[in-house]
């Protein structure tokens, strides 16, 4: 009886010694769906992370400006704000996991193109992020750490690097737009008047006067020369510039500008009168931040017209132009409140805090429906990634490979931006994201 049970089974044992996976034949595979998974990371990451990273900046310029509060309010927006840094670590990260991995492919199929190459942020968001995290651990009332000289360096040293690739971003940025006639209009302002990244990081990390002043100047020559052409297009070509949320960024350079003369200012005051005037006398900082009202007031005038349209598009990644724009009215207004002595006016606090908590409603809103979609898309993958493929999945799996491929190819060319659609700060414009 026995061999005979061994006889029957035998068959059955061989064929599935046959049809089983080779050891680590699932590991195998395992990895590549996550390299697959990881090649999907959007390019709107980049934005986001810009955005939060500027909501950061918001909580705790509000914070400050309302240092009369309890403890707990004190503590929650510090908390706030880390959570906030968190969420815009993982975002870059993502990102730059995907261009390591994949730095040609990624070069190629999303820096191709101007509007491509102005949503390639990361070189605002890294030196952002580092004097921000910086500023966060050495200045707050809950830390106040002691980084010492060695984490000092280590943050000028990224700061540097990565201002030096913007001058590189800058100039790709420039000679494509020249040779496919791309003319300026909110999508031009991530690569030009980012030249001021250098000061608003810079001042918090004790780098020269004179460097810091040239990068300000520098951002301020880019605007001019930009944000009235831009500011006339949106205007007057409301169905054919930035269509979509990307016309949120029309408010961005004069709040950048203003942000950045007035954090240079401020590091400049224990400084001799002579290096305070490398920046210029003080009405500098009133004329920077009539234009911030001015570009702040124009985008809600552009999104007024562009309403019925936007509606039709919520959700999708564009919105990421109103995140890191917003965030920088906001903080423009906070800090012009607090340098020029008008906090000291109820009507001037209030008026900035409340500018403040809607920005932070906006961002959250924007983010928490960014989020929403961006793990319900991962969930789903990651369901499949860790299935056990069976026999029958590995000899369908093999079969279907020519067809998903040709399928991939289709989303991708489906998925690339069309040259005049107006993409800035990581924004797709695909409507279906």
């Amino acid at each position: 009886m026995m061999d005979r049970n061994k006889e029957k089974l035998l068959p059955e044992v061989v064929a599935a010694a046959d049809i089983a996976p080779p050891p680590g034949s699932s590991c195998r595979s395992l990895s590549r769906r996550l390299l697959q998974q990881l090649l999907q990371v959007p390019l709107a990451c980049n934005g986001f992370a810009l955005g939060l990273t500027g909501l950061c900046n918001v909580l705790l310029n509000l914070n400050a400006a309302l240092s009369s509060s309890p403890p707990p309010v004190k503590y929650s927006f510090i908390v706030a704000a880390i959570l906030a840094l968190f969420v815009a670590y993982v975002n870059q990260i993502l990102y730059l996991a995907k261009i390591s991995v994949f730095p040609c492919k990624v070069l190629r199929e999303e820096a191709s193109t101007p509007q491509q190459i102005s949503a390639q942020v990361s070189h605002l968001t890294i030196p952002l992020l580092t004097s921000t995290t910086y500023s966060l651990l050495t200045s707050t009332h809950m830390m106040k750490l002691d980084l010492g000289i060695l984490g000092l360096r280590i943050a000028q040293g990224t700061v540097a690097v990565w201002c030096t690739l913007q001058l590189v971003v800058m100039a790709t940025f420039l000679l494509r737009s020249y040779r496919e006639g791309f003319y300026p209009e909110p999508a031009w302002f991530p690569p030009t008047v980012s030249l001021g990244t250098f000061a608003m990081a810079g001042a918090a990390l004790k780098f020269p006067p004179a460097l810091i002043a040239t990068s300000v100047w520098s951002a301020v020559i880019m605007m001019v020369f930009t944000l009235p052409i831009a500011l006339f297009r949106c205007y007057y070509r409301p169905k054919e510039v930035a269509i979509n949320g990307s016309i949120g960024v029309l408010q961005a350079p004069g709040s950048f500008v203003c942000i950045c003369w007035l954090v240079s200012r401020s590091s400049l005051r224990s400084n001799s009168e002579g290096q305070q005037l490398l920046l210029g006398p003080l009405f500098v900082g009133h004329t920077l931040f009539a234009v911030a009202m001015l570009g702040m007031l124009s985008t809600l005038w552009c999104v007024f017209m562009r309403r019925v349209r936007l509606k039709d598009l919520w959700f999708n990644s564009s919105f990421a132009g109103f995140t890191f724009p917003s965030a920088s009215s906001a903080n423009a207004t906070l800090l012009y409140v607090k340098f020029y002595g008008f906090d000291t006016f109820i009507v001037g606090k209030v008026c900035a805090s409340v500018l403040a908590v809607l920005v932070v409603i906006l961002i959250s809103l924007i983010n928490i429906m960014w989020l929403g979609k961006l793990l319900h898309c991962c969930s789903g993958n990651l369901s499949m990634m860790t299935r056990v493929p069976s026999a029958q999945s590995m000899d369908t799996d093999t079969s279907s490979s020519s067809s998903s491929s040709k399928e991939k190819k289709l989303l991708v060319s489906s998925s690339v931006p069309q040259q005049n659609s107006g993409v800035n700060i990581g924004i797709n414009t695909s409507p279906d994201m």
